[in-house]
């Protein structure tokens, strides 16, 4: 029987859970919701993991999970939603609850591991994955690793600035406008179609099938979502020069949503707008989906 392993993707509502082999095929899966509140709750969500897999005699346990995480040391200095996690050793209290070796990985970092592994950054060196949703997900590949950075904090683009407005007035969530994530993520852009069209809320469906349908509003918004994360773009290609980009989370399903990138791309890379000394990246859409975060944590566990 091949080696297992138990991969759980440990985010805000529920923590995804999957018996694995080596080569990243699904076995088992399932969930649980999870407990963001205290260590306690945690603890015993992973225990209710444990139990469901008590079948399986898998070899380690691979972890994804948000927050800025030192996979090296196993430490998570921050935990997203988990707002308990502070310095936490995650990797070990964690293994406890299994009574296995665990790694732990930032989920972001972990759908670029998967990217990279298996997906859309399979044959290049070096790219980037840019997960839309409620922030901007991903990691940054560099001769094939993941650029974890001095304390895993390398590629968090949701505070790229893309306002110089932010450097005086503070950077945080309460300056959205002037950070990378106010301005291209899947929530950002939803909010301000709804806004445009004044309703309560949307959501990607109502934008793009807007879109589809010629909306005025929606190709406005959809228009700057796309100039935006083409200037995003730029500016991480004149310190990274990177061969790919791959466009992730639920509103890269719809194909519009790499192509509009893809266009704006084409534009501010015009050789006609000026000279520029580095290349201009290609840009394509993840592979993975809702299965990359479990992929790539895999990925780390295996590679540690």
């Amino acid at each position: 029987m091949a080696v297992q392993y138990l991969v759980l993707d440990i985010g805000g509502t529920f923590i995804k859970y999957a018996i694995m082999d080596a080569d990243a095929q699904f076995i088992e899966r399932g969930k649980v919701p999870a407990a963001t509140k205290d260590e306690a709750g945690t603890l015993e969500a992973l225990a209710d993991v444990r139990d469901a897999v008590v079948a399986y005699d898998y070899e380690g346990v691979a972890i994804s999970m948000p927050g800025r995480i030192e996979t090296a040391t196993g430490i998570a200095h921050t935990g997203g939603a988990f707002r308990w996690v502070h310095e936490y050793p995650a990797a070990q209290k964690y293994g406890e609850v299994f009574g296995k070796a665990c790694t732990i990985a930032n989920d972001g970092k972990c759908a670029a591991s998967a990217e990279n592994w298996h997906g859309a950054l399979e044959d290049v060196s070096n790219g980037c994955v840019l997960v839309l949703g409620t922030g901007i997900g991903g990691g940054i590949v560099i001769d094939n690793q993941v650029w974890m950075g001095a304390t895993g904090g390398a590629g968090e683009l949701s505070l790229f600035l893309t306002d110089h407005s932010a450097a005086r007035n503070g950077i945080g969530w309460g300056n959205m406008d002037s950070l990378w994530t106010g301005r291209i993520s899947a929530s950002a852009i939803t909010e301000k179609f709804a806004k445009a069209k004044d309703i309560e809320s949307a959501d990607g469906v109502m934008l793009f099938d807007a879109y589809e349908a010629g909306d005025a509003d929606a190709k406005q918004v959809l228009d700057e979502f796309a100039i935006n994360a083409a200037t995003g773009i730029l500016g991480l290609q004149s310190v990274l020069d990177l061969k790919r980009y791959a466009i992730g989370g639920g509103i890269s399903a719809r194909p519009e949503t790499t192509q509009v990138i893809a266009n704006a791309v084409d534009s501010v890379f015009d050789p006609g707008a000026g000279f520029l000394p580095f290349s201009k990246p290609e840009i394509v859409t993840c592979k993975f989906g809702n299965e990359a975060n479990l992929i790539g944590a895999l990925a780390f566990h295996l590679a540690k």
